[in-house]
């Protein structure tokens, strides 16, 4: 059992401010205070209550227990939440606590955002590794994301076709409706599932799969995606008190070519439900 305390900074309710600061997963939240696994002050807490300035929260969590939607023989698909790199150099990351967890050999077929969360793949042997690498090559493996952004489109779905160019320094990319010099094609489908006055939450397809590509493709059509820093809007980010942008891998659906060895996968689909992602629950 590991200890982690926060202070709170200002009033808040109190799954708010466990979600900001450490991210674990509102069902988790909610689990923990069910539990009586909160201490609030010294004092064990049983309900989801408003803390003040200055408060002292311990909250009592097991060591990494990871959420796997999805394993055979061959592969992994895991949970991976908001302030975790997929892969990392110090390995202080994903793959590093799956390999402690399961004890075994795993390679990393593909990466997300350190703060976007949702579904990740891993190989557990080299002809997996090798199958997924050339399905993601090849756009095979279909990625699905939920997105909550700000404004809501005219059009309830449409596809998206820009150029986009990365600045490795910046650490950020720029997207233009024209092509031009170092820049690449990028698609990006979207579908609006719900909606309120002034925000919507979307379902994206990735079909060309470039660094930042959905954050960066959102905001050029006017929809910055809620709680991005980088090319969202601050004052909205401010108003939904959302520090981490509102962006969820949640779907994968696998296409691999009839002499893949994967291919016994081919139309498996492993999702996240909406219920589960905790932005979604703004549009309750």
């Amino acid at each position: 059992m590991e200890i982690k305390k926060i202070i709170c900074e200002k009033e808040k309710r109190l799954s708010k401010l466990i979600d900001e600061k450490l991210n674990i997963g509102f069902g988790q939240i909610q689990k923990l205070i069910r539990n009586k696994n909160i201490k609030i002050n010294g004092k064990r807490i049983s309900q989801d209550v408003t803390v003040n300035q200055n408060d002292e929260i311990e909250i009592f969590v097991k060591e990494f227990q990871p959420k796997i939607y999805f394993e055979d023989d061959d592969i992994i698909v895991v949970f991976k939440p908001r302030q975790i790199e997929t892969v990392s150099e110090n390995e202080n990351d994903l793959l590093s606590e799956m390999i402690k967890y399961k004890n075994q050999k795993l390679y990393a077929v593909h990466r997300l955002d350190r703060n976007t969360e949702g579904l990740v793949v891993f190989a557990k042997n080299e002809d997996a590794k090798n199958s997924l690498d050339e399905a993601f090559k090849n756009r095979t493996i279909h990625k699905f994301y939920y997105s909550w952004v700000v404004g809501v489109p005219e059009k309830k779905q449409d596809e998206l076709v820009a150029y986009l160019k990365k600045d490795e320094k910046k650490s950020m990319v720029t997207v233009s409706d024209k092509k031009e010099n170092g820049f690449d094609e990028i698609k990006t489908n979207y579908r609006v599932v719900k909606e309120n006055r002034e925000t919507a939450l979307l379902e994206v397809e990735l079909l060309t799969g470039k660094t930042h590509q959905i954050r960066a493709h959102l905001a050029h059509i006017g929809y910055p995606i809620i709680g991005d820093e980088k090319y969202g809007n601050t004052k909205i980010n401010k108003k939904y008190n959302k520090k981490f942008q509102c962006l969820c891998a949640y779907k994968l659906i696998f296409e691999f070519m009839p002499e893949n060895y994967l291919s016994h996968l081919n139309t498996k689909v492993i999702e996240i439900s909406l219920n589960d992602i905790g932005f979604c629950g703004n549009f309750e």
